[in-house]
């Protein structure tokens, strides 16, 4: 006489509020926030301007927010990602009186990076550090020019240096 069984009611009672919590979990408002990402690609030592930058709302909390007070990209930026601060650096200023000279670079060098330069005919040696990067272009060959700060007492002779292509370029970490 199994069918004159009572129904199990507490049980249905039970398996309803496990779904109508589940429901509610889901139409619960989660805290967004705005995170920028590349709306383009965007080259190493390419300074990121408001109209390369798309602002999308995620979960608060999801991605760490960079400083884009005065932003240079510290490495290629496809188009789509994320724009978070391993992916930004800032803008080198050049010192009072100091000078920027166009000197072939690696690829890998960004703005703000130390170099050392050295003429090999005259064995000069001056540190500085990169202002703009050079071409990431992969047709091109493995140098490109970029620009270098220099001291001004060795701006003429490493210029002069890099014009006959007797200057060696040392990166930095």
């Amino acid at each position: 006489m199994f069918w004159l069984t009572r129904p199990p009611y507490l049980r249905w009672v039970a398996a309803a509020a496990v779904v109508l919590a589940a429901l509610l979990w889901d139409l619960r408002d989660e805290a967004e926030a705005p995170y920028p990402f590349a709306v383009s690609t965007i080259s190493a030592g390419t300074p990121i301007t408001e109209s390369m930058v798309e602002w999308k709302n995620l979960p608060d909390g999801a991605l760490a927010l960079p400083d884009l007070s005065d932003p240079v990209a510290a490495r290629d930026l496809p188009a789509g990602e994320p724009i978070v601060p391993s992916a930004v650096s800032g803008a080198p200023v050049v010192p009072d009186g100091w000078w920027s000279v166009p000197v072939p670079l690696s690829q890998r060098a960004v703005p703000g990076s130390q170099v050392r330069l050295i003429d090999a005919l005259s064995g000069l040696e001056v540190d500085g550090f990169v202002v703009a990067a050079g071409s990431d272009d992969l047709l091109m060959s493995i140098d490109t020019s970029g620009l270098v700060a220099v001291p001004p007492n060795a701006a003429a002779a490493i210029a002069i240096a890099a014009a006959e292509g007797t200057l060696v370029v040392l990166l930095g970490s």
